[in-house]
């Protein structure tokens, strides 16, 4: 099969047989498959009826490495609905050249936490992304309020972040992550603990928020790399016979 074919197309996401044989492994992941797998979680467990955001790979990326911060808020922040959301889910990648596509060597994950207004960053690797994670979240934390529209004289919007006063700032915190026992199952971690926290403020929390943070603790460990590729792997193949 031409490796450019196309094998399903879910939501807004596209793959082919590129990706597939990425995910047959033993291969870093890349964007394509994470987006299709925060879409169909996305999906799967209704979050915006639980006010949960995913935000996919590519746009993650921009975020942390976007230099003009109204364009940021008019072209990310706004339309992505920021201020409704009580969960919202970043990938952490380290490509450092925004030029180059998929050039990165490590994934995390970075969840911001409405309910204890602080951004917390699940690490596979601990300590080799902290740069990066904090990279994201500084050019995040400003943003995590309400919104304000403004017209200029010729009508036209503008969307602004209304100031937060600095004991409203969101704080950062490195939490204890299940970690990896290889060098390239990062992507598989980012995976695993997005699907258990959708999962549970989805179907258990039962008014106690802070408990997810127990539940991936729990669930989420080494025995992934053995087995999710495969099921993601089947989950393609499934949705693509639907």
């Amino acid at each position: 099969m031409d490796d450019k074919e196309i094998v399903l197309s879910y939501k807004d996401v596209v793959l082919r047989v590129s990706d597939l044989n990425i995910l047959k492994g033993p291969y870093y992941l890349n964007d394509q498959i994470i987006d299709f797998y925060f879409a169909y979680l996305s999906s799967s467990y209704n979050v915006d009826a639980n006010d949960i955001l995913l935000v996919p790979p590519s746009t993650s990326y921009w975020l942390a490495n976007c230099q003009d911060q109204q364009s940021l808020v008019n072209d990310f922040v706004e339309p992505l609905k920021f201020s409704s959301k009580k969960l919202i889910l970043f990938t952490v990648n380290d490509n450092e050249d925004p030029s180059a596509a998929e050039r990165g060597t490590h994934w995390s994950l970075l969840v911001y936490d409405r309910s204890q207004n602080y951004f917390l960053h699940f690490d596979s690797l601990l300590g080799m992304h902290r740069y990066h994670a904090l990279k994201l979240y500084k050019a995040l934390k400003g943003f995590m309020g309400t919104t304000s529209e403004s017209s200029s004289k010729d009508g036209a919007k503008t969307v602004k972040m209304k100031a937060v006063g600095s004991a409203a700032v969101p704080f950062f915190k490195e939490v204890k992550t299940p970690q990896q026992t290889n060098g390239f199952d990062c992507g598989l971690y980012v995976m695993a603990i997005s699907e258990v926290i959708c999962r549970w403020h989805s179907c258990e929390r039962n008014g106690n928020d802070g408990q997810w943070l127990s539940a991936v603790e729990r669930e989420v460990n080494a025995y992934l790399e053995t087995k999710m590729r495969g099921e993601v792997l089947k989950l393609i193949e499934d949705l693509g016979k639907q």
